[in-house]
């Protein structure tokens, strides 16, 4: 039914996540982090096989995402923009549409510090846009971005995240600037939004706003989309509107790199959604284009193949397909077939079979349900296969790729390492659990805590703001296990309780940098605890007690050199 001249979606992109690998989300800098893969690193020639791969893997397109984090860890907008022109270049030169990603709205913050961002008109009650200071932000930025029109076939406006604009009014006249904008310069430029955090009745809104020629962009599998019948609604909206239909695929292919960063393979997970997603409605509208995450880049080869392959036949077999990306890296049937083993062993343990095993906030999560039994004997052997491969010579053959292959499979080892230390603990607490259950006393049981090692560590693999996923996870279920009963958690190491005071510090440092007044914050400030409630507010305490926070009237922390930081500007 569906092939390469008769698609399921018949525009394919992979979204080339900007966040820099060394510096999360323009806040949080790690210096152990590998910059093989790391975008702003690969050379005009790397960026060239960049493009060879994301076509052999079944895309049409690339989607890139402009946004000022990225300016800030590079230097400046030009910085950015003269490797997307040779991004384009090379898209183009390979038959590859390409396409810009715009946080229209999100002009400061995340490191990039502009004095004059003003979001909200002075004068209650009035839309933003009518204030002169805020259409003047917004036009000097759109300025910024227009510049890349030349190159692009379509661009795609960001409004709803993180919420800068609250009036519906003002997002639909800044989005007719926006397009304006690019259309200025590049009459032909397709126009598109996506809905993250949109109101369900934003397509009516763009009827009455009489602005048609709009790609609308759903998201595939996110909690806010799996309500009844909301996918459904929402495309015949789009239909009423004449708009054409797109899908901004986040977190299915990979998982963003700021918050639980990992290595993943997704092949199985993309099967499940695209089906789920078929069925919810597919009757009504079928989407046009499908854009799917590339955040960790290269490592994420492996689930980037799946899904371009999967976006053009949804019924192929995502077991299959994971074979056919070894085979095509490694240009020989039994390599092919050594790494698929690998690669079999980090989805089963990483990803599963579905989106209810892959999400973290699930219960059916494949790290909180981690069959060690079964894992434990298959990383050992995944780590001996790696480390064969790593000393097999450079193919002559298979597709073109950014890295070298001996490159790629050692940044994968320490992502077996990873999952074996985490199998480890999972098998240690279950022997605990049991021996609970057996009717050990608190003081044995306390003894076996003790012993526990709960730390997974991050190596040189990219890490997001929320700590290593196992680590995190290790760390939750036998703080867990300890309240239910009377115990003592174990201590994070003085080395990783460091290195977790550096990140806080590090965000309350952007977060102040360039202001003339002091930022007091809460206990909870970094991520709002998701790094570990408990964790996070003992060392904010730990930095006050040693100085470098101080406590306003309130109990509230802020830095106590925040002076030092007064003067910063990027642009």
């Amino acid at each position: 039914m569906y092939s390469t001249d008769k698609p399921w979606i018949k525009e394919r992109e992979a979204t080339l996540c900007t966040w820099k690998l060394d510096y999360n989300r323009g806040y949080v800098g790690n210096t152990s982090v590998s910059l093989l893969s790391d975008f702003m690193c690969l050379s005009d020639r790397q960026l060239v096989d960049y493009a060879k791969m994301i076509k052999a893997c079944g895309f049409t397109g690339i989607q890139a995402m402009d946004i000022c984090a990225a300016w800030r860890a590079s230097g400046s907008p030009e910085t950015v923009h003269d490797r997307f022109k040779k991004l384009a270049d090379a898209c183009h030169a390979n038959g590859l549409n390409f396409t810009l990603w715009c946080w229209a709205a999100e002009f400061s913050g995340h490191g990039w510090t502009e004095p004059s961002a003003v979001y909200r008109n002075r004068t209650s009650g009035r839309p933003a846009f009518e204030d002169p200071e805020v259409a003047a932000l917004f036009e000097k930025y759109y300025d910024i971005y227009a510049e890349l029109a030349p190159y692009c076939d379509r661009v795609i406006a960001h409004f709803f995240d993180p919420g800068n604009l609250t009036d519906t009014e003002s997002i639909i006249y800044f989005l007719k600037r926006f397009a304006e904008k690019f259309r200025a310069v590049n009459p032909s430029v397709k126009i598109g939004v996506d809905t993250w955090g949109c109101p369900d009745d934003f397509p009516e809104i763009l009827v009455k706003s009489e602005l048609k020629d709009v790609m609308l962009m759903e998201l595939p599998f996110l909690p806010s989309w799996q309500e009844e019948g909301k996918r459904a609604r929402f495309r015949r909206g789009v239909k009423n509107t004449g708009c054409s239909l797109g899908v901004w695929g986040w977190y299915t292919a990979d998982m963003e790199i700021d918050q639980l960063a990992m290595m993943a393979v997704n092949g199985r997970v993309l099967k499940d959604v695209l089906n789920t997603v078929r069925a919810q409605g597919d009757s009504v509208m079928i989407p046009e284009y499908w854009s799917e995450t590339d955040s960790y880049h290269i490592l994420n080869y492996f689930s980037l193949y799946a899904a371009g392959h999967l976006l053009t036949d949804p019924e192929a077999d995502a077991d299959k397909l994971l074979f056919d990306s070894a085979l095509a890296l490694t240009g020989d049937r039994e390599h092919a077939e050594a790494l698929k083993y690998v690669l079999e062993v980090i989805r089963d343990a990483r990803s599963g079979d579905s989106w209810d095993t892959y999400w973290w906030t699930s219960p059916k999560y494949v790290l909180r349900n981690l069959d060690f039994e079964d894992i434990l004997p298959r990383v050992e052997n995944a780590i001996t296969k790696l480390e064969a491969l790593i000393k097999l010579p450079e193919p002559s053959n298979g597709i073109p790729f950014p890295i070298r292959r001996q490159q790629l499979y050692r940044l994968m080892l320490p992502h077996l390492q990873q999952i074996r230390q985490y199998g480890e603990f999972c098998r240690d607490i279950a022997n605990i659990e049991k021996m609970k259950s057996s009717g050990a006393g608190t003081d044995a049981l306390q003894k076996l805590v003790d012993r526990l090692d709960c730390e997974i560590p991050e190596y040189n693999c990219v890490t997001g703001l929320w700590g290593q996923p196992e680590a995190r996870e290790a760390f939750l279920r036998c703080g867990q296990f300890c309240r239910e009963n009377g115990l003592k958690a174990p201590e994070r190491s003085p080395f990783v309780k460091f290195k977790f005071k550096r990140r806080i510090v590090d965000r309350l440092t952007v977060a102040q940098r360039g202001l003339k007044d002091r930022l007091s914050v809460d206990p909870l400030f970094y991520e709002g605890g998701l790094a570990g409630p408990e964790f996070t507010e003992k060392l904010m305490e730990e930095l006050f007690k040693e100085g470098v926070l101080a406590k306003d009237e309130n109990g509230r922390y802020y830095l106590s050199g925040w002076r030092e930081l007064a003067y910063d500007f990027s642009y």
